[in-house]
């Protein structure tokens, strides 16, 4: 349906030398460099500047450049839509997620996906902040799980739970029968604290300033399930929404606290689908899956609060 030169500059770009493109492609490095001279001859200008080893695109090949993987992004839609009438569902999906939903939404989704349609595959990166804001710039990801602080480029809202933000502890610590908590209480008790906190650093220097407090990291990690543990050993608290503990805060292994600072009290989970692939099935088929699942933890926190009112 198309040409294989869109191919060859598509990878050419990426590679930036014409002989890795080919080792890519599987081709022969002459072929490649051959059909690009075509096309340069065709449209009368060069498309690649030759430098050194390798090579990098002219202004005229940028745009040339865009136009080979537009063709080849729509071209590939066409080909999973088509996959899809069969009802036999194949495709990798790219999903971003903050680390709690790698606990207890994912998983659910990934297998119910899995049952239905089990030749569909999954790329899933657990991003801090940092991370995923390049991966959403470059709009990367098929499917985002992240905080809703800010609007993403080229993706739209498919489901998001409200949240608040909380010290998790044993329930013998301290501060476990407390009903709400600022920073300045939970600094003076040992913390494990993720190694991007996210907005808890900006509150906490803010409330700091007045009160002197300052926190005393027992523990600092990128690991939920490392932080976690410290948490149910009793070492340390640590501050987070419901979402990734439900199931320990169901069977009384730990507490969640709400944080009284205005800034922190409301935090929103957001499922977010790359708005020109949410029509493919793939994709499609694991974000339904996802709502199912938001709508579940959305029941379960609920009904978690409800069952702290009464105590």
């Amino acid at each position: 349906m198309h040409s294989s030169v869109l191919r060859y500059i598509d990878q050419v770009a990426r590679l930036g030398s014409i002989r890795r493109a080919a080792s890519v492609l599987n081709v022969a490095s002459s072929a490649v460099n051959r059909q690009i001279l075509k096309l340069e001859a065709d449209m009368g200008t060069p498309l690649f500047e030759r430098v050194g080893n390798g090579v990098r695109p002219t202004v005229a090949g940028d745009y040339v450049i865009r136009h080979a993987r537009e063709t080849l992004a729509r071209w590939q839609t066409v080909q999973t839509e088509i996959t899809g009438l069969s009802g036999d569902i194949h495709g990798e999906v790219r999903i971003v997620s903050i680390p709690a939903p790698i606990v207890r939404i994912l998983p659910r989704a990934i297998e119910a996906t899995s049952r239905r349609h089990p030749h569909i595959t999954f790329r899933v990166i657990d991003a801090a902040p940092a991370d995923h804001a390049e991966e959403m710039r470059a709009r990367r990801p098929d499917i985002a799980i992240l905080f809703v602080d800010r609007r993403h480029s080229g993706y739209d809202v498919a489901a998001k739970i409200k949240l608040r933000l909380g010290a998790i502890m044993h329930p013998d610590h301290p501060l476990a029968r407390h009903k709400e908590l600022t920073l300045t209480e939970c600094a003076a008790h040992p913390v494990a604290m993720l190694s991007d906190p996210w907005i808890l650093n900006a509150a906490a220097e803010a409330e700091f300033i007045h009160s002197g407090a300052q926190f005393r990291s027992v523990l600092l990690t990128n690991s939920l399930p490392m932080t976690k543990e410290v948490m149910r050993a009793g070492i340390g608290l640590g501050f987070f929404t419901p979402a990734g503990f439900v199931e320990e805060l169901k069977a009384g292994e730990l507490v969640h606290v709400p944080l009284v600072e205005q800034e922190l009290q409301h935090s929103e989970i957001g499922l977010l689908i790359h708005r020109e692939r949410q029509s493919w099935p793939a994709v499609r088929a694991v974000a339904s899956c996802l709502i199912e699942e938001f709508a579940s933890l959305d029941r379960d926190v609920n009904a978690l609060e409800m069952a702290k009112r009464r105590t």
